[in-house]
C-alpha cells in the first residue's frame, strides 16, 4: 500500500542547523568527530567483538576475534572522519545549514525511536521536497526565523497554499526556526485555504548536538501530518511531544519545552505517545477554511502595515506621533503601503493604554482612520469590551497575534473613515465610525 504524500516546506532555522565541519585529525584537522557521509566504494572492514559494554567477548577456538562486513554505498550514510580539509573552528564559527531532504536522511539512517525502529519517516510518509525561492535574491529560503518579515510569512503561506492545492497530497510540515515560528503559524492559520492538516516544527537544538529534539520533532510532525484526526483542527505546531494551537503557541524560553499555550486556554490539543497521536481539544476559532480574513488568490506581499506599541509606567505618545508620521508619509508616497494599524499592548487585564498615550491613539483613529486594537501585555484573560468604543480589544491574542490578525483585517475591510473635523464629530460619523470598528471586532471575536 502507498505511504501518504507529505509535502514538506523548509525554512530553515536550528531544526535544520547543523554543528560545523571541522576537519578531521586524519586529514591534518583538530577534530576526531565522526560526520555522516557516503561511502565511494564497498570496502570491507572488521569489527572486534564486543558486547555492549565494550567488553571482548571470548572467540570459539579457531575463530577470528573479529566479524569481517562489507559495507556498500548503496547502504546509505555512515558515520566517518570528516576529510574536506580548511574546516577549523574558529569564533562564532557558523552552523552548517543542512538541507530538508539531507535532514530526513540522517534522521532515518542514525536515529531509533523507543521500540527500537529506525527509518522513522520513510516508513511514515512520502516527503514531497518543496523549497521556496526567494524572489529577490533567487535562493533558497534558508535562514533563522529572527530574520523574517511579513513578506517571508507570506512567501511561505502561498508555498502551502500550493502544495495543499495538489490532490494527491495529504498534508503540509514547515520546518522554521523558534524566533518566530509562533508568528508564522498564527499566520498560516488565517491564511490556509484548506482543512488539511498544516504541522510545524521547529527545534531549541542544533541537529547532532547532545540533546537536540528536532529530529523527534519532525518525526513527530510527520506522524501528526498523516494522522487522520488532524484534518480540520486548523495549524498547529508539534514541539516535545505535544500538539500545540497555532493561534495561542508561543515561545516563552530556549528550552525544549519551552512552548506553551497563551491567554490563558488549553496548554495542548494533544500528544504523541510511540504508539499513536491522541487529540484531546479542538480549536473553537474560525480559521483555515472558515477563516474570514483568508485572502483568495496569492497573497500579495503588500499588505497593510501594523506596528505595535507597548505600555508602561511612563509611557507617552512619541512612539505613537512617530507611527502616525510615518503612516501618512508612506500615504502621499504611490509606491509605499497605503493602510496602517496599531495594537497597543495595553495594561493587564483591560489592555488599556498608559493615560498620556490615550490621547494620540484617539487621534489616530478618528483624523486619519487608523484601526487601533488593545491586547493584554499580562498574556492571560480576555479583554472587556465596551459597545460604544473606537478601539477594537483583542480577547485573548498576545500583541504579536493580534497584529497579524489586524494586519489581514485592514486588507479585507478597509481603513476607517476619519472625521471631517475630530473636534466636532457628527452623529453620522461618529455612528459610521462605531460600524466599521465593530466589523472589526466581530472578526477578533471569532478568530
Amino acid at each position: 500500500m502507498p505511504l501518504p504524500k507529505v509535502a514538506i516546506i523548509s525554512t530553515g532555522g536550528t531544526i535544520q542547523n547543523g554543528q560545523p565541519y571541522v576537519t578531521s585529525n586524519k586529514a591534518g584537522g583538530t577534530s576526531n568527530i565522526l560526520r555522516a557521509q557516503r561511502l565511494h566504494e564497498p570496502v570491507t572492514i572488521k569489527i572486534a567483538k564486543e558486547d555492549i559494554d565494550g567488553n571482548s567477548l571470548e572467540a570459539p577456538s579457531g575463530t577470528d576475534p573479529y566479524w569481517s562486513v562489507t559495507l556498500e554505498p548503496g547502504d546509505g550514510l555512515y558515520l566517518l572522519p570528516y576529510m574536506e580539509p580548511g574546516h577549523s573552528p574558529i569564533p562564532g564559527y557558523p552552523p552548517a545549514r543542512i538541507s530538508i531532504r539531507r535532514l530526513a536522511e540522517e534522521i532515518d539512517r542514525f536515529r531509533l525511536d523507543t521500540t527500537g525502529q529506525n527509518s522513522l519517516i520513510a516508513s511514515t510518509a512520502d516527503l514531497v521536497i518543496r523549497m521556496i525561492i526567494d524572489p529577490e535574491t533567487g535562493e533558497e529560503l534558508r535562514a533563522g526565523g529572527e530574520t523574517f518579515a511579513l513578506r517571508e510569512l507570506v512567501l511561505i503561506a502561498n508555498a502551502v497554499n500550493d502544495a495543499l492545492s495538489q490532490e494527491d497530497i495529504v498534508a503540509c510540515v514547515v520546518t522554521h526556526g523558534t524566533f518566530t515560528v509562533e508568528e508564522t503559524a498564527c499566520f498560516l492559520n488565517y491564511t490556509v485555504g484548506n482543512d488539511k492538516p498544516v504541522v510545524l516544527c521547529s527545534s531549541q537544538r542544533r541537529h547532532t548536538s547532545i540533546g537536540n529534539e528536532g529530529d523527534w520533532n519532525l518525526v513527530d510532525g510527520v506522524r501528526v501530518a498523516v494522522c487522520p484526526d488532524s484534518r480540520g483542527k486548523g495549524v498547529v505546531m508539534v514541539m516535545n511531544e505535544q500538539i500545540l494551537p497555532a493561534r495561542e503557541v508561543t515561545k516563552t524560553n530556549q528550552r525544549p519545552d519551552g512552548f506553551t499555550s497563551s491567554g490563558g486556554s488549553a496548554r495542548a490539543l494533544g500528544s504523541i505517545e510511540s504508539d499513536q497521536v491522541t487529540y484531546y481539544f479542538g480549536p473553537t476559532r474560525k480559521h483555515t477554511l472558515t477563516s474570514e480574513v483568508r485572502i483568495q488568490g496569492p497573497i500579495p506581499t503588500s499588505l497593510p502595515k501594523v506596528d505595535i506599541v507597548k505600555t508602561y509606567a511612563g509611557a507617552d505618545d512619541t512612539p505613537i506621533e512617530a507611527l502616525v508620521g510615518q503612516a501618512l508619509t508612506e500615504r502621499s508616497t504611490a509606491d509605499r503601503t497605503q493602510k496602517h494599524g496599531i495594537v497597543v499592548e495595553g495594561f493587564a487585564y483591560s489592555g488599556v493604554p498608559h493615560r498620556f498615550q490615550r490621547p494620540a491613539l484617539e487621534r489616530a483613529v478618528t483624523e486619519h482612520g487608523i484601526p487601533v486594537a488593545l491586547a493584554n501585555r499580562g498574556d492571560h484573560g480576555r479583554i472587556p469590551r465596551s459597545p460604544d468604543s473606537i478601539f477594537i480589544t483583542c480577547d485573548n491574542l498576545l500583541a504579536v497575534k493580534a497584529r497579524l490578525l489586524l494586519t489581514l483585517a485592514i486588507e479585507k475591510l478597509g481603513m476607517l473613515t476619519p472625521y471631517v473635523d475630530a473636534n466636532k464629530p457628527t452623529d453620522v460619523e461618529k455612528q459610521r465610525l462605531l460600524q466599521v470598528v465593530q466589523r472589526y471586532q466581530e472578526i477578533f471575536d471569532t478568530h
